[in-house]
């Protein structure tokens, strides 16, 4: 997976799921006045072993591309919420995640799989677009049905 190196202030907001084969065409080999796609890591430090099952601090996240059948053509993403409405079928769930709230560069939340993957071997802290759990921030968040510091989750919904 790839994104916006953390802290640019531009570029791209969403996170990409690159292919491990890319197709080049015509290019110049040195760094010109661009956006930059950079790898992915979680940045989960507070959380080894809750609610995420694995160690996944600074481990690279990988890409899920998911295949939706035709016959079920809606796709929803529900935040704050690990079940789907009425009439609509859980693909998965898991917990909301995003760029961190103080740096410079905005992403897109993501839903991340409750028991996330990573890249084998990919420990190594090499920043680049970065995803942090996401908690309720209440004040024009209501406080009550939602709870200030507590990890929102999600699920993934096709009809």
């Amino acid at each position: 997976m790839g994104g916006e190196y953390y802290n640019n202030p531009g570029g791209g907001a969403s996170y990409l799921c690159l292919p491990h084969n890319p197709k080049y065409d015509k290019y110049k080999d040195r760094h010109q006045a661009v956006g930059y796609v950079c790898g992915t890591e979680y940045k989960v430090n507070d959380y080894n072993g809750d609610p995420f099952k694995r160690i996944l601090h600074n481990h690279d996240a990988p890409c899920v591309v998911c295949f939706v059948n035709p016959a079920r053509g809606s796709m929803l993403m529900m935040p704050a919420r690990n079940d789907c409405p009425s009439g609509w079928i859980k693909e998965y769930h898991g917990y909301l995640m995003t760029a961190y709230h103080d740096h410079k560069h905005s992403s897109d939340f993501i839903c991340v799989d409750g028991d996330p993957e990573y890249v084998p071997g990919s420990h190594a802290n090499k920043n680049g677009a970065l995803q942090y759990a996401v908690e309720g921030d209440c004040g024009s968040l209501p406080r009550l049905p939602y709870v200030g510091g507590r990890e929102l989750t999600c699920a993934v919904c096709t009809k």
